[in-house]
């Protein structure tokens, strides 16, 4: 018998080095493959292919952007470019167009829907289930039984006939719901309403402005042109040469920066409109007419605005709704009693037709529930805690707003009639300056300040109309009044409104603003 020598033993040197390196790349190879196996486990489905090896990159990708579709606006061609637009257009145009009116509407809906699904849980709820099923067996001796096909249809009813109010209290909460989102739908109006009748005050104000610093780079250009006169004759020097081409340079500065800033509001009201920005409208020329007495004082507005303000009464909508939500979390942990119903059909192959039927009453009572009820309770008990806050810190939130508006819009008007006297006497200075400039009597310093406060007066005039109908505008939305807020039958909400009321036409307590390079109209000259 042949004796093989033992692969490890001295005399097999050679076998021993081979099966050492054998040994040695299937260790190599088997850590390889687990490291393959782990990296592909790690990320099966290549989600991180497309995402930066590093943070601080660029993650978006071109295929990731998406095509966004303009808003459903109205569009540009149907905007009457010669038709100069009212206040009253202007709204018309933005309750039916501002995205935000649709999105409250939305809302609305959506919450009116949430009480029909509260309302549901009246009624009982009918499942129709059915199956189909084939089977064969085969025994470890090949022996098979035959195909057994099973078609099984079975209609279930279920109806909660009793549950301690809590679907009373769930109807209740979704109810309060539905009417805070028809505060919050007319808040969003007020809101909608606000902004453009700002931007709209805005608008016709830069217009204004833009008018006075015309008229300030011709007042600067006349100046220059007295004082190249006075240069040429030798009666100037030429530092009031120079004086003057600043002031000019100055004043067309002010104009290009007033045209700018007019664009920039143009924009803000297209699109508080509901428009594109770069949509031109035509607004009626600045005339306004101010009532400086309001018929109501600030008590009864604050009255007013706590009795109707929508958004203060959304937050106490809210309130209601979490004490009702409280209430059907409490009401969660008691008893009910359930109503079921089964019919089922059993259809099998060699075996014919089975029916079964069944109907009972089902208690159900929650024992221990992991202490999920207790911190349900008291997390409904804080929000209801929550809303009672913001209940009253919206309270102070819009008597503030009264008051401040109130307060503006009388300080505005109260300030016309000192700005139309400070353009009177400032006119009349400039031209007095003026005439003295070119004899001699006076330096271009006086000439220089002179136009500078009659410029500066003419746009605290028009600031001053514009901070009043802008404080009449937040005083109606403050208390709740959608449109012109009608304190008096003199206030006009739009001041392209060359009419007013009967009666009030000629009053002495209503300055004039009228488009004008002075912006005012003297009194005397209606006089006869």
């Amino acid at each position: 018998m042949r004796i093989r020598p033992a692969i490890f033993s001295p005399d097999n040197q050679p076998l021993r080095v081979k099966s050492a390196i054998l040994g040695l790349a299937i260790a190599f190879g088997s850590l390889g493959f687990s490291n393959v196996y782990a990296n592909s486990f790690d990320d099966p489905f290549g989600v991180n292919t497309h995402l930066p090896t590093h943070p601080g990159r660029e993650a978006a990708q071109l295929a990731d952007f998406y095509t966004i579709p303009a808003p459903k606006t109205v569009q540009k061609q149907q905007i009457d470019t010669r038709h100069e637009y009212s206040l009253a257009e202007l709204t018309a145009l933005a309750l039916s167009n501002n995205p935000q009116t649709h999105s409250a509407w939305a809302s609305l809906r959506a919450q009116a829907a949430s009480v029909g699904i509260s309302e549901a849980a009246w009624l009982p709820k009918l499942t129709l289930n059915a199956s189909a099923q084939q089977s064969q067996s085969t025994t470890s001796t090949g022996f098979s039984i035959p195909t057994q096909r099973i078609f099984a249809p079975n209609l279930s009813l279920s109806w909660l006939l009793y549950d301690f109010g809590q679907r009373e209290a769930g109807i209740a909460a979704a109810k309060a719901g539905l009417v805070a989102a028809r505060f919050a739908n007319d808040q969003t109006l007020q809101t909608v309403l606000a902004n453009v009748a700002t931007a709209y005050y805005q608008s016709l104000a830069d217009r204004v402005l833009v008018d006075v610093d015309k008229q300030s780079v011709k007042t600067a250009q006349k100046a220059l042109d007295a004082a190249q006169a006075r240069y040429r004759s030798g009666q100037a020097t030429i530092s009031d040469l120079y004086q003057a081409k600043a002031a000019l340079a100055q004043a067309q500065g002010t104009l290009a920066t007033a045209e700018q800033t007019r664009l920039q509001n143009e924009g803000a009201l297209a699109s508080a409109v509901g428009l594109p920005v770069d949509t031109q409208l035509r607004l009626a020329p600045l005339q306004t007419r101010i009532d400086p007495n309001l018929d109501a004082n600030v008590k009864s507005l604050l009255q007013q605005a706590i009795a109707q303000n929508p958004n203060l009464q959304n937050a106490q909508a809210q309130v209601a709704q979490a004490r009702a939500t409280l209430d059907q979390t409490e009401r969660a942990g008691m008893p009910s009693i359930s109503l079921g119903a089964n019919q089922g059909l059993r259809f099998q192959q060699s075996l014919g037709r089975t029916q079964t039927n069944s109907i009972g009453l089902t208690l159900s009572v929650p024992l221990f529930t992991g202490f999920d009820q207790h911190y349900q309770s008291a997390q409904a008990r804080a929000k209801l805690a929550e809303a009672e806050a913001n209940r009253d810190t919206t309270y102070q939130s819009t008597e503030l707003a009264v008051w401040q508006g109130y307060y503006a819009f009388r300080g505005a008007v109260v300030a016309v009639p000192s700005a139309r006297v400070q353009v009177e006497n400032a006119s009349e200075a400039l031209k007095a300056v003026q005439a003295q400039y070119k004899v001699g009597y006076a330096t271009i310093q006086d000439l220089l300040t002179a136009q500078s406060t009659l410029a500066t007066a003419e746009v605290t005039l028009a600031q001053n109309a514009l901070n009043a109908y802008t404080a009449l505008a937040k005083l109606g939305a403050a208390i709740g009044q959608l449109g012109t807020p009608m304190f008096s039958e003199h206030s006009l909400l739009d001041p392209t409104t060359a009419a007013v009321s009967e009666g009030a036409t000629s009053s002495d307590h209503q300055p004039d603003l009228a488009p004008t390079s002075h912006l005012y109209v003297q009194k005397e000259q209606s006089q006869p």
